[in-house]
C-alpha cells in the first residue's frame, strides 16, 4: 500500500494553559471546571473575533492557528486584559490565570489537528511565559515589528530540551520585565530551568512536565 503524502503548512501558532490547574482542582473542582469553562467560551469568543482556529484542547490547555501574526498578538493581548478584568471582579470565584506561547513554523496537518516543531516551540514559549504574560519567537516578532505598538523584552537564545530558540517577552506592564542571567541563555534558573513543555505527535497535548 502506498504512504499517504503528509500534507504540510506554515501556520501561526497560539498555546496557552492555566498557571497552577492542579492546585486550584484540589482546592476546589467543581468552581475551578465552572471559571474554566467561562474562560473557554471568552476564549472561543476571541478565536473568532480574531480568526483564529481552535484545533486542540488537553484539559486546561488549548491550541490554536491565526492567519496572521499580528492577529494572534492582538487576540493574545486581549485575552490576558479580560482575564486580568475578570479576576478584579468580587464575583469571580476561582481567579485562574494563564500564560500564552505564539510562534510560527512548518507544522502537519493531521485532519483537523496540526502537528510538528511548529506547534511545540509554540508550547515551549508558552511554559516559558510568565504568569499573566505572553511570549513570542523571533519569527513572530520579525512580523509585527513597526506593525504594532506592543513592548517587548528580548530574551535572548532559550533552550529546553532539545528545542533552541531566540524568544521575546511582549510587555503587558512594567513589573513583567524579568532579569535575565549573564550570558542570556536561560530565564530566571529558579523558575524555568526544569521547565518542559512537550506536546507529543498524537491528538491530545500532553501535560506540562515540572522535574
Amino acid at each position: 500500500m502506498a504512504k499517504q503524502k503528509i500534507e504540510r503548512k506554515v501556520a501561526v501558532i497560539f498555546a496557552t494553559d492555566v498557571v497552577s490547574y492542579s492546585k486550584h482542582m484540589e482546592a476546589d473542582e467543581s468552581e475551578t471546571i465552572h471559571n474554566l469553562r467561562e474562560c473557554e467560551t471568552l476564549l472561543t469568543s476571541l478565536f473568532e473575533l480574531y480568526d483564529g482556529r481552535l484545533f486542540n484542547t488537553g484539559g486546561d490547555s488549548f491550541l490554536a492557528e491565526f492567519p496572521s501574526a499580528v492577529s494572534a498578538v492582538d487576540c493574545a493581548v486581549e485575552f490576558q486584559k479580560r482575564i486580568r478584568k475578570r479576576n478584579l471582579s468580587e464575583e469571580t470565584s476561582v481567579k485562574l490565570k494563564f500564560r500564552i506561547g505564539i510562534n510560527s513554523g512548518d507544522v502537519v496537518k493531521e485532519k483537523d489537528n496540526l502537528l510538528g516543531d511548529g506547534v511545540n516551540i509554540a508550547a515551549r514559549l508558552e511554559a516559558l511565559a510568565q504568569t499573566g504574560g505572553i511570549s513570542i519567537s523571533k519569527v513572530i516578532y520579525a512580523f509585527i515589528k513597526g506593525k504594532t505598538s506592543y513592548e517587548f523584552h528580548d530574551l535572548g537564545i532559550q533552550k529546553i530540551k532539545q528545542n533552541e530558540f531566540h524568544a521575546y517577552d511582549l510587555i503587558l506592564d512594567p513589573s513583567q520585565k524579568r532579569k535575565l542571567d549573564g550570558n542570556n541563555t536561560n530565564i530566571s534558573k529558579k523558575k524555568n530551568l526544569a521547565i518542559v513543555a512537550v506536546f507529543d505527535q498524537s491528538h491530545q497535548p500532553s501535560k506540562i512536565i515540572v522535574y
